[in-house]
């Protein structure tokens, strides 16, 4: 058999860095974070890629809608033409407001969108070209920047927007906010549906002399271990799953109470990346989900908050137990878990200690046996987002690379496959080895309605 040619790399010819400032004065001045913002989870940079394919009938230049989009945006959404630093005082973040202005970056690429499966399950060395500035140094008396975009038109009159912010500014619902806003103004709209507020004064937690609870310090010594950790080899890879095998999963469940897609997917995911890391079944296996808090506190935050609202919740067990548990015992686990964060006592308590840890410095070792799960389907990631070129045909999260963390993100397929409606679309990133054992697994279990694509370049 005749070997195929390899795929042409993309290569993109970049603009000077523009830096787009308010269209109006705003305010100035140091603005602080809250103690969720803070927590050393949240520094790394991390990036969405919003795919939209051409409009034809659609004659207006996306790049320059978008910065008089993002220029009005920033009298609203002010803090984020500022610079991220350090307070020397406390070593605490904190947001200096002078109008510097966000990076703005436009790129022209030398591929047709179609070529690069419309960014799905894209390599990452390719998909980081699509983002300005995914690299911080908190450490500069500079500072850096916490948000910039990037604009990349190719070939066929598509175009991304690619999207790279810092976590310490804010989670996914807020990420959503900001996207959702731009593209509101962008579109024409002078009023916004959703009027943003600061008031991360109420996610502040408040030292008191106990000592640091270290998240799964009672497991240390007994955590699973991996064949394929450590490891220099991570990949990030998508797995997608049909509704139909959704509903086939959820058949399998015996509960009197009510349960959700996401907890069943938890329960499944969970099990079959503890076989594909071959976790030793006397070790121990911790799964963290983020959990939402907006509607937890009293009052509940208002819609227009965007900083960091969830806390992460641990669930560990013998692997041994895991392998051996039936999804619906795995489910109790999750809800269980679950429940347990969605009590204000609970959350003042978790604000409180994530100061005791700050204040000591706590290090955390990234075990083999702990996976991260996190759900973004309904965060408003995925709401209206049409300014000209309908809704974008698909959403690629980029995630940070320096960390061996195993983790996934449960995301709402692309729309470019009218099979996969009301499925969903898994961002996994394990070690490559894991990653082959990991589809096997899944594939046995689901079979027919699980979909495996390799990453394009």
């Amino acid at each position: 058999m005749a070997n195929q040619a390899k795929p042409r790399p993309l290569l993109l010819e970049k603009k000077p860095i523009e830096f787009v400032k308010p269209s109006k004065h705003t305010p100035s001045g140091n603005l602080s974070l809250s103690t969720l913002d803070n927590e050393p989870i949240n520094e790394p940079m991390y990036a969405y890629i919003y795919v939209y394919e051409p409009n034809e009938k659609n004659q207006n230049d996306p790049v320059s809608l978008l910065r008089k989009a993002l220029s009005d945006l920033l009298l609203y959404y002010y803090p984020i033409s500022g610079k991220l630093k350090r307070r020397k005082s406390d070593g605490k973040f904190q947001l200096v407001c002078i109008g510097e202005g966000v990076p703005f970056v436009v790129a022209t690429a030398d591929h047709d969108l179609c070529s690069l499966n419309y960014v799905e399950n894209i390599a990452d060395e390719v998909a980081v070209q699509l983002v300005h500035e995914l690299d911080v140094n908190f450490q500069s008396d500079n500072g850096c920047h916490p948000f910039s975009l990037q604009v990349t038109k190719f070939s066929c009159g598509g175009f991304t927007i690619g999207l790279a912010v810092t976590h310490v500014l804010c989670d996914g619902y807020g990420v959503a906010t900001i996207f959702n806003t731009l593209t509101e103004l962008a579109s024409g709209k002078s009023e916004l549906s959703v009027v943003p507020v600061w008031q991360r004064e109420r996610l502040v937690g408040t030292l008191d002399g106990e000592p640091a609870k270290v998240p799964g310090a009672d497991y240390e010594g007994f955590m699973a271990t991996s064949p394929y950790m450590p490891s220099g080899d991570m990949v990030t890879e998508a797995v997608t799953i049909m509704a139909e095998n959704i509903s086939r999963l959820k058949d399998t469940v015996v509960l009197k109470e009510r349960f959700t897609t996401f907890e069943i997917l938890c329960a499944y995911i969970w099990k079959a990346t503890s076989r594909a890391l071959k976790l030793n079944l006397d070790g121990i296996t911790v799964l963290i989900i983020t959990v939402g808090i907006r509607n937890v506190l009293d009052p509940p935050l208002p819609e227009g908050y965007y900083g960091n609202a969830y806390i992460d919740v641990y669930v560990g067990i013998p692997a041994r137990e895991l392998q051996e548990s039936s999804i619906s015992d795995i489910v109790k686990l999750v809800k269980r878990a679950k429940k347990s964060a969605l009590d204000k006592r609970y959350v003042e308590e978790e604000l409180r200690n994530s100061e005791r840890l700050m204040k000591a410095d706590a290090k955390f070792e990234v075990a083999h046996g702990i996976f991260l799960l996190t759900d973004l389907r309904n965060t408003g990631l995925f709401g209206s987002m049409d300014f000209g070129w309908n809704e974008p045909v698909n959403i690629w999260p980029l995630t940070p690379q320096q960390y061996e963390r195993n983790f996934g993100i449960i995301m709402r397929p692309s729309k470019l496959d009218p099979s996969m409606e009301g499925g969903a679309k898994v961002v996994m990133t394990l070690p490559k080895d894991a990653m082959v054992n990991l589809k096997k697994e899944m594939a046995e279990k689901v079979g027919h309605g699980l979909k495996l694509v390799k990453p394009k370049l």
